[in-house]
């Protein structure tokens, strides 16, 4: 027998053998199914509980194929072979109650499974209750703890967003999951890409340079964790096509996924190549925006066995124009936030022995936006200044954005556990232009004295590009159980390379070019940022009974830090008589974090945690060229401590799931700007707590309806600000966060509809609900402070599916709701705005 086999599986194995070889006369039985024609990943859960049985299949089994429907009475074993004919599947009985799906040829050639050999059989019957990708029991499996774990089991708050359900929602953007999930927070600017993301209102608002909130493809990290390489803009919107599935783990994951996690971690995780059979999708989509443009949308995925059972490539393209919907007065452009998002995905996936798996990754994106979604307000108001959905620029302002991602993962079987291997490049960048002509044009006047002169006509515009190459590698071995035990140990290394020039340029308005010679540069501000990181960990879970475990964790990280600053443009000309030289900092630090939890499940189907877990954000050197006496030269990583108690539980036979969790956060030596000496600079200057619950709800009352809530109530303040943060950005103790809904809700339901025997329709309903937040801290003169109103959205959903093809017809936001999402104090002030009433129409077919 494999000796990886675990200690729960072999009771599972033991379970097995005694039903087989006292097979029960349940199986033969009538029953009644009334089951449509539907996708395989959803038509083999709804015949286990309909036949009160469990029916074991692989995702990568069940992926792309369309079953049958049964109606009638049937026994278990009629009703699945009606299920799945000619879909290239067989079910095989593995137990009194128990059933595995596999493909038909390798299931006639299976052997007869003899009582005396079901120890031997049972690991591979039952192997798909282990496998990262398996839904098909009713179970949603997760790999959060970098484990394969039941997502009821793992002792975190986690939201998942299934790849098929996204597709059902018309989720496809990074606001679109974030506004279903409670926690996850995206202050964006209405253009894919750029903004910030943050859960349970962990951010420090406008001036934050850091992220809080660490993003992974896959197995790979994307966010940049140096304190001054910008990762706090960076709100990653690969294309969501071929996605399996999105984790959101909420709460410090320092232990597991290191730096800058103090509130958590998105997860997108892809689909990996099936080397077992050819399957593939399309789907093409037209949107028209009320009162904006029309886009479209097209995407196709291809799943090529190479070699049967061991070799295989999945390849993904796409392509996606999303319409604007504000209009440019300065530039009479049109619909003028349009963006182009397109690229492709290709994994390659080799099982070179039934040990080791090897999987190859290339990504390529590139995300055009011409303008952004703002709308120009009268100053300190909510109130439009030249209509709604209109500003006025004398250029478009653009952003682009591209990603370039290449991995490598191996996985090695050694009997125990697991050894896994993944190494990755990553080069991400974002540029944007932004008119700053009210800033520094009053400048103009005295420029002039220092024989600087600006013609009329001349505009400003801030240039900046945020780029990163980041190379990571992780070693972990990742452990059976071993009697009363199991762990996670390894290493991890990250090395981060950004050149960030930031100009301030004067521009001819008329054409948008830049003013030759000197003129051109205003204010110049490059930055040249390393950052290199290595850092050991490790889980330990100790089981005291089968029911009851406790997990302590540690991670040491050693990190260091070294950029070079410098200044110049005619501002440090006229006010200087010249610009300083470039100043080199270095700095470096360790910092230890922590976990610890108490996992209890007196059941099956119920587990309860509680859960203590600290994280931390790596600090620097004082990005400063002058540094008065008093000033912090190097910035301390700032900490959280989260504490939490949650349950997870099925009932109803699954057909009802409930988890919940409650928290409390302590964030200590938080970075933020403040005054030395008449000089705004960083410094570890506050502390704040946050409070709040999260509740998600799921329910599948019949076969046919499904329905899915959350609700979400963070209420993150200030407690502790030195004087000096209080002169920069307003914040005194007992202040809200800024950018943080106290509440944040959403629903979800859908309802299939048999229309006969190989036709469905469908029919569904979203309402989000985001409450009301603040723009800035109440003090703030820089800044000042904006209620934004709570934002409301309904969309909904009806759709025919044929056999493999499928139609949808959505409207999103049908009742127009004008919600602003991100609020800047300009002159004029400027709302950023989601979109408006949308109608898609989307036509879908899996192969």
């Amino acid at each position: 027998m494999n000796s990886s086999f675990s200690r729960g599986n072999m009771l599972l194995a033991t379970s097995a053998i005694t039903c087989m070889a006292a097979a029960s006369p349940a199986l033969a039985q009538e029953r009644a199914f009334d089951i449509p024609a539907q996708s395989a990943s959803t038509a083999v859960p709804a015949l286990a509980r309909q036949a009160n049985v469990q029916v074991f299949a692989a995702r990568k089994y069940t992926r792309g194929k369309r079953t049958n429907a049964v109606r009638g009475q049937m026994n278990v074993d009629q009703a699945l072979t009606q299920l799945l004919k000619g879909t290239g599947l067989a079910a095989r009985a593995t137990g009194a109650q128990t059933y595995t799906v596999l493909p038909l040829a390798e299931s006639a050639s299976a052997p007869e499974v003899a009582p005396s050999r079901l120890v031997e059989a049972a690991p591979q019957a039952l192997a798909s209750l282990i496998e990262p990708d398996d839904s098909s029991s009713g179970e949603i499996v997760v790999t959060a703890s970098k484990r394969v774990e039941k997502l009821r089991d793992v002792p975190s708050a986690i939201t998942v967003h299934d790849g098929d359900r996204l597709d059902t929602l018309g989720v496809q953007s990074v606001r679109d999951y974030a506004t279903l999930t409670p926690g996850l927070t995206v202050q964006d600017t209405g253009t894919p890409g750029y903004g910030k993301v943050f859960i349970r209102g962990l951010t420090s608002g406008s001036l934050q340079q850091s992220a809080t909130t660490v993003y992974y493809l896959d197995d790979v990290p994307f966010t940049a964790s140096s304190a001054n390489g910008g990762g706090s803009f960076i709100a990653p919107e690969p294309e969501l096509a071929d996605i399996d599935r999105i984790e959101v783990l909420k709460g410090p994951q320092g232990t597991l996924y290191g730096a800058s996690s103090l509130g958590g971690v998105v997860r997108l995780i892809s689909k990996r190549p099936d080397p077992t059979a050819f399957s593939g999708s399309a789907r093409a989509e037209l949107t028209q925006v009320d009162g904006g443009g029309t886009g479209y949308m097209a995407n196709v995925s291809l799943n090529i066995p190479l070699v049967t059972d061991r070799l295989a490539v999945r390849a993904t393209g796409f392509y996606r124009r999303s319409p604007g919907y504000v209009d440019n007065l300065g530039t009479g452009t049109k619909n003028v936030n349009d963006s182009v998002s397109k690229g492709a995905r290709l994994a390659i996936g080799w099982t070179p022995t039934d040990r080791l798996t090897i999987d190859v990754v290339g990504m390529i994106q590139n995300i055009d936006t011409d303008g952004l979604a703002l709308e120009d307000q009268v100053p300190g108001t909510l109130t439009p200044l030249y209509g709604t959905r209109k500003y006025s620029n004398f250029f478009d302002a653009p952003t682009n954005i591209r990603y370039r991602l290449a991995s490598v993962t191996g996985k090695y079987d050694v009997g125990i556990g697991e050894v896994i291997a993944t190494g990755a490049y990553l080069e991400s960048s974002l540029h944007i232009d932004t008119d700053v002509t009210s800033t520094y044009a009053p400048f103009f006047p005295t420029f002039g004295l220092f024989g600087y002169v600006y013609p009329p006509g001349t505009g400003v515009a801030v240039s900046s590009t945020i780029p990163q190459k980041k190379t990571t590698a992780e070693l972990r071995f990742v452990s059976n159980r071993l009697g009363p035990v199991e762990f996670i140990a390894g290493g991890f290394y990250t090395k981060e390379r950004a050149t960030i020039p930031t100009d301030v340029v004067a521009r001819d308005m008329a054409t948008n070019t830049q003013l030759p010679g000197p003129l051109g540069f205003i204010l110049r501000a490059p930055v040249k940022d390393r950052y290199e990181e290595i850092s050991a960990f490790g889980n330990l879970t100790f089981y005291l009974t089968d029911d009851l475990d406790v997990t302590g964790g540690l991670r040491y990280a050693d990190y260091k830090e070294d950029f070079t600053l410098a200044y110049g443009g005619i501002y440090y000309d006229a006010f200087f008589g010249g610009a300083p030289p470039p100043v080199e900092f270095d700095g470096s630090n360790d910092h230890l974090t922590y976990l610890a939890t108490l996992r209890w499940r007196p059941t099956s189907t119920l587990s309860t945690f509680l859960r203590a877990a600290s994280s931390f954000r790596p600090g620097g050197p004082q990005p400063a060229v002058i540094l008065p006496p008093g000033a912090q030269t190097q910035i301390d990583p700032d900490t959280v401590w989260n504490y939490e108690a949650g349950i997870k539980a099925d009932l109803l036979n699954r057909k009802l799931s409930i988890q919940a969790s409650v928290f409390h956060i302590d964030w200590r030596d938080i970075q933020l700007y403040t005054i030395v000496q008449q000089q705004q600079l960083l410094a570890n200057a506050g502390k704040a707590r946050v409070r709040g619950f999260e509740l998600q709800v799921d329910a599948r009352p019949t076969p046919l309806l499904s329905i899915g809530a959350n609700v979400g109530h963070t209420d993150a303040r200030i407690t502790e600000v030195d004087p000096g943060v209080t002169a920069v950005i307003g914040a005194a103790d007992g202040d809200p966060i800024p950018q943080t809904p106290r509440w944040t809700a959403s629903a979800t339901a859908d309802q299939l509809i048999p229309l006969g025997e190989d036709l469905q329709a469908q029919v569904g309903a979203t309402i989000r609900l985001q409450g009301s937040k603040y723009t800035s801290f109440p003090g703030s003169i820089s800044s000042p402070n904006i209620k934004l109103p709570g934002i409301t959205t309904v969309d909904l959903r009806a759709g025919l599916t044929y056999r493999r093809y499928q139609l949808q017809l959505r409207a999103e936001n049908i009742f127009n709701e004008r919600g602003v999402i991100s609020y800047t104090p300009n002159m004029p002030s400027q709302a950023y705005l989601i979109r408006p009433r949308s109608l898609i129409l989307s036509l879908s077919s899996n192969f």
